[in-house]
C-alpha cells in the first residue's frame, strides 16, 4: 500500500524520539540566502570555505570526471557560478549528510556510502541516456543533480537505524533476502518504524524537494511505478526507478549487494520508462565504460 502524506501522528512520533539529526546550519544559511531577491553569492562562499573540508569536497566533485569540464574550478566561487545556487545547494546537503550520519554511527559505514555514492553516480548517468535510449517515451527533462542527491539520500534511514539498533543488521539482512514480503514488512514486525520512514523524516526536516521526500518515503513501494496518477509524482517516481535500475547494474557489473528488489520491481522499472532487453544492456555496457575508462570503481 502507498503511503500518503499524512503520515500517522503516532508513528511519526515515534521516528522523532529516534533523535533525527537537525538541519545543519550551513544548510539553512544557504537555504535562506538562496531564497532572497538577490542572494550574495559572497556570503555563501563565506558559509563554505568556514569549512574547510567542505570547501576541498566541493571543488574535488565538481572536477571530477561526472562532471567532464574542459577547464577546472579552482576556487569556491568559480564552482557556485559553474553549478548555480540551487545545484549548488543540493550538492553541498549530500556531502554535509556523510560527515552529520557518520557523527551519529556506531558502527563502519564505509560500505554503506560506498553504494550509495556509486548509485547516486550512476542514477545520474543514465538519468542523462534516458532521452536517447528511451527517446519515445522520456520526453521530461529529468534533472541528473537532483538524481545524484536524491541516490546519496534514499537510504540516509540505514545509518540512523543501525545507530539506535544494534541488531538492525541481522534485520537489514533478512530483509534483502526476502523475496515474497516487501522490504519494510521486515522491519515494521521488528520495529515501530522503518529507515524510509526516518528517511523521509531527515530529508523533511533539511528541506529537501518534496519529490525527493516522496520518493525516500516510497522506495521500497514499487506498484507506485505502475501508477499514472499525480499521488505520487512523476519526478518521485523517476528518482525510485533510476536507483532501482542502478542498484541492479552494481549487482549485475561488480556481484555485490545482492538483495531480491529487482525481482520484486525491475518490469515496474522497465514498464516506467519504456526500457526494452535491448535498452538495457545498452545501459549496462555504458556503466561498464565508465568503469573501465577509470571513473567509477566496482
Amino acid at each position: 500500500m502507498v503511503v500518503s502524506n499524512s503520515i500517522n501522528q503516532e508513528l511519526e512520533q515515534a521516528v522523532l524520539n529516534l533523535g533525527i539529526p537537525p538541519c545543519p546550519k550551513i544548510l539553512l544559511a544557504i537555504s535562506a540566502e538562496s531564497k532572497v531577491a538577490e542572494p550574495d553569492l559572497q556570503k555563501i562562499e563565506k558559509l563554505i570555505c568556514a569549512d574547510v573540508g567542505l570547501s576541498a569536497a566541493l571543488i574535488k566533485t565538481v572536477n571530477s570526471p561526472f562532471y567532464g569540464l574542459r577547464t577546472k574550478v579552482h576556487t569556491v566561487m568559480q564552482a557556485i557560478h559553474m553549478l548555480g545556487l540551487s545545484h549548488l545547494s543540493l550538492m553541498v546537503t549530500g556531502m554535509v549528510l556523510r560527515e552529520v550520519l557518520k557523527g551519529i554511527s556506531t558502527v563502519d559505514m564505509g560500505r554503506f556510502w560506498d553504494a550509495s555514492s556509486k548509485v547516486a553516480i550512476i542514477s545520474s548517468y543514465i538519468a542523462g541516456r534516458l532521452p536517447y535510449i528511451a527517446y519515445e517515451h522520456v520526453r521530461r527533462n529529468i534533472d541528473k543533480d537532483e538524481v545524484y542527491t536524491y541516490g546519496l539520500f534514499q537510504d540516509c534511514g540505514i545509518p540512523i537505524m543501525l545507530s539506535y539498533h544494534p541488531e538492525y543488521k541481522a534485520v537489514l539482512a533478512e530483509a534483502n533476502l526476502a523475496s515474497d514480503r516487501k522490504f519494510t514488512d521486515i522491519e515494521d514486525v521488528k520495529y515501530v518504524n522503518n529507515h524510509t520512514m526516518i528517511g523521509h523524516m531527515l530529508a523533511k526536516s533539511w528541506g529537501l524537494p518534496e519529490s525527493m521526500i516522496q520518493a525516500i518515503r516510497n522506495h521500497h513501494e514499487h506498484a507506485v511505478l505502475a501508477q499514472d496518477d499525480n499521488f505520487v509524482p512523476v519526478e518521485s517516481r523517476d528518482f525510485i526507478a533510476l536507483a532501482l535500475l542502478s542498484e541492479r547494474a552494481i549487482q549485475i557489473i561488480s556481484g555485490l549487494n545482492q538483495t531480491c528488489e529487482w525481482e520484486k520491481g525491475g518490469h515496474w522499472v522497465m514498464r516506467h520508462f519504456g526500457l526494452s532487453d535491448m535498452d538495457f544492456e545498452s545501459i549496462i555496457k555504458g556503466i561498464r565504460t565508465l568503469s573501465d575508462e577509470g571513473n567509477l570503481n566496482f
